[in-house]
């Protein structure tokens, strides 16, 4: 029998193991051997997800937290955090530029795939309004993300995540297009984007949302590997 993929997750809060919504809630990487295991495929994950990071900690840590695992194949989903402002510590400009977000994603996968690892990015999922501290601190820095319009949380997180796709076509990796998806998802009549985040939040997914992420994820690898 052939040994089982090893893949580690490597992420942030959207990642990472839930041990703060109070609603501990499966993250994608725990559901990710049930459902390779559904088609056959043997794997063990490792979740390198941490919350508050960004691709600029990525790179410090890849040798610690994946690298040291020689992992089959890892699986990159960032992008939030690089493309968040912090309004209320007066900044007006994201934690990372889109130039230095592709520069990282680029050594990340260049890296990995130098070791022999199969690397899929993730694009990260589209948030909304719910919040009403974030709605109260951009609400008092206008100009940064509107408020009025329910997508406006994303105006920056939409260019992040086609800079991700980016890097995909040019670095010839596949690609989960979760921002798309979510999005498609809302947009279907009776459907509310809403659905797949954590009530309140409006940022990271819901059970649901993150059993999405999972199955979208899973196809995807279960069509390389079986190729």
């Amino acid at each position: 029998m052939l040994e089982p993929l090893t893949i580690v997750a490597l992420g942030d809060s959207t990642t990472a193991v839930d041990d703060w919504s109070g609603q501990a809630i499966r993250v994608y990487p725990d559901l990710l051997p049930g459902a390779l295991a559904a088609g056959g495929i043997r794997a063990r994950v490792l979740n390198a997800g941490i919350s508050d990071t960004t691709t600029r900690e990525a790179r410090e840590r890849l040798d610690r937290d994946v690298r040291a695992f020689a992992p089959d194949l890892v699986v990159i989903q960032f992008g939030i955090n690089d493309s968040w402002i912090d309004a209320e510590e007066g900044r007006r400009e994201p934690h990372l530029t889109r130039d230095g977000y592709r520069d990282n994603l680029r050594y990340l996968v260049r890296t990995l795939k130098a070791d022999g690892a199969q690397v899929v990015l993730m694009t990260p999922n589209a948030m909304r309004w719910a919040d009403p501290v974030y709605i109260e601190v951009f609400e008092k820095n206008p100009g940064l993300l509107d408020t009025i319009d329910e997508r406006g949380i994303d105006r920056l997180l939409d260019l992040y995540a086609e800079d991700v796709c980016a890097v995909a076509r040019e670095e010839q990796v596949p690609l989960v297009d979760v921002h798309r998806v979510f999005e498609d998802y809302g947009n279907e009549p009776g459907q509310s984007i809403r659905d797949l985040l954590l009530e309140g939040d409006g940022i990271h997914p819901n059970a649901r949302g993150q059993r999405l992420v999972c199955e979208l994820l899973a196809a995807e690898i279960a069509g390389f590997v079986r190729s």
